[in-house]
């Protein structure tokens, strides 16, 4: 769908929202992209940190050395305080290496912890900082109902200057990510943890758990290295799993690509959600969570000898022939609603899921590049029977005028770009959408017509590129 956005053909196709499928000579890889996120994408109850961080019985930690009087009066805020901000106590912590490398234990006993509706309510976090130097820094924060504790640690080493700036400057991101999951309405805002300086750190990872009694009621789960970043969220109204690849950058282009590449996928979700009546809200975060994770620093930009023929997919992605984006997989599901009480079987839902992959080899002095996209939407909703709003549905035989609608769409693009050894280019485009939409009509819970609405759309074309095109200000 979104692959060799440079095409003016397939930006025509994403405006009438067309899409893109496999191209009838590449069935193995059409078979093969499926836009499940990666299994390592796991929500955060699901993992041995926050378990062990539930373990820690608050009763029984002491704080350790001298609190100054601004940090105690940070902690007992903290300790009143409901989500998993507690009032910006991890952000300070992390700052504060900058000058103060020591460990740090702060306790605060379950008189001033609990108090009110927060007695049920119960906390974690864990994040841990790896230094290329392979040095730890471990933050852990738990708010439960016999006290708080927070802890920071540093492990395998010493942190440097540079190391300790660089883990300071994550505190503001830090703060922002946690402040938008304890928001009143909740964002996913990781923009500023996934612009970590990979020159002193390796990876950065951030869990976070909300829990009311046993309930878990707001989950989270980061990861971010050189080679791959993954987000896992879920609340009482969606599970989003996002993972991208970013162990190959140089099919990543420029920035200003990157964005306009974004921006065409964000419009794709939304044109989905007016057509699946998805939640809106619940939508943005997934919204904001893709553009974080897909934001990356390519390389297809950059200067290249001219004696050599430039990588295939580095020159496709500074022409424009592909997307610009480093490979990815997400998947978004809003919790299913029964939306009927007379026929609770007859759900609301919302799910979508995407992916890209792309695949390169090399035949002598000819290169080959392969590009798939995916878009997968499936819905179900009610309406009134004359107009596009819901329905209002009661457990009463009389509610029952509505119409009843599924949605099962599938968008799939391939790019196939071939590079000669002078470096020059041709892309070759095929698109495909196929949409099936079920509308049952019902009358007095009656049901009195049933109609199917397919729609499919196919397209095929072909473009030719110059050789590798350079930056002026930086080709010598």
């Amino acid at each position: 769908m979104l692959n060799g956005i440079g095409s003016s053909v397939l930006r025509n196709l994403i405006a009438s929202n067309a899409v893109v499928t496999p191209s009838i000579n590449n069935k193995n890889a059409q078979s093969a992209l499926t836009a499940e996120a990666s299994t390592k994408v796991t929500f955060s109850e699901a993992s041995d940190e926050i378990a062990a961080i539930y373990k820690i019985e608050p009763a029984k930690v002491q704080s350790s050395g001298d609190i100054s009087s601004k940090l105690q009066a940070q902690l007992n805020g903290a300790a009143n305080s409901g989500g998993v901000a507690m009032n910006g106590l991890g952000s300070t912590l992390l700052s504060n290496l900058v000058s103060q490398r020591g460990d740090v234990t702060l306790s605060v006993p379950a008189s001033a912890a609990v108090s009110g509706a927060q007695s049920s309510s119960q906390s974690a976090l864990a994040m841990t900082i790896t230094t290329q130097s392979g040095v730890q820094v471990s933050l852990q924060m738990t708010r439960q109902q016999d006290g708080m504790v927070v802890e920071l640690k540093t492990s395998g080493g010493q942190l440097s200057n540079d190391e300790a700036m660089a883990i300071g400057q994550l505190s503001a991101g830090l703060q922002k990510t946690l402040d938008g999951l304890d928001g009143s309405s909740t964002k996913l805002d990781i923009s500023d943890l996934m612009k970590f300086g990979s020159s002193q750190l390796k990876s950065v990872d951030l869990k976070t758990d909300l829990r009311n009694g046993d309930k878990v009621t707001q989950s989270l789960n980061l990861h971010a290295d050189d080679q791959e970043r993954w987000l896992g969220f879920h609340n009482g109204d969606v599970s989003i799993k996002l993972d991208t690849d970013v162990s190959k950058l140089t099919q990543a282009g420029s920035a200003a690509q990157q964005q306009a590449a974004l921006d065409q996928w964000s419009s794709k979700f939304d044109q989905a959600a007016a057509r699946g009546h998805g939640n809106r809200d619940m939508l943005d975060l997934f919204k904001d969570s893709f553009r974080a994770l897909n934001t990356t620093d390519g390389k297809a930009s950059e200067s290249i000898n001219t004696q050599r023929v430039k990588s295939i997919d580095a020159n496709a992605a500074k022409n424009g022939a592909i997307s610009g984006l480093a490979d990815f997989s997400a998947s978004y599901q809003q919790t299913p609603v029964s939306g009927n009480p007379y026929k609770p079987e007859e759900e609301d839902t919302f799910s979508l899921n995407v992916a890209q992959k792309t695949t390169s080899q090399q035949h002598g002095d000819t290169q080959e590049l392969s590009q798939q996209t995916l878009f997968k939407l499936k819905a179900s909703f009610h309406t009134a029977l004359d107009s596009a709003s819901a329905a209002k549905l009661t457990e009463q035989k009389s509610s029952q005028n509505y119409k009843y609608h599924v949605i099962d769409d599938e968008e799939r693009s391939q790019t196939a770009v071939t590079q000669n050894k002078k470096g020059e280019l041709t892309a070759h485009y095929s698109q495909q959408l196929t949409q099936n939409e079920t509308v049952q009509t019902y009358q007095l819970a009656k049901l009195v017509d049933s109609v199917q609405i397919p729609h499919s759309a196919k397209n095929e074309s072909t473009r030719s590129f110059a050789a590798a095109l350079f930056d002026p200000e930086v080709n010598n």
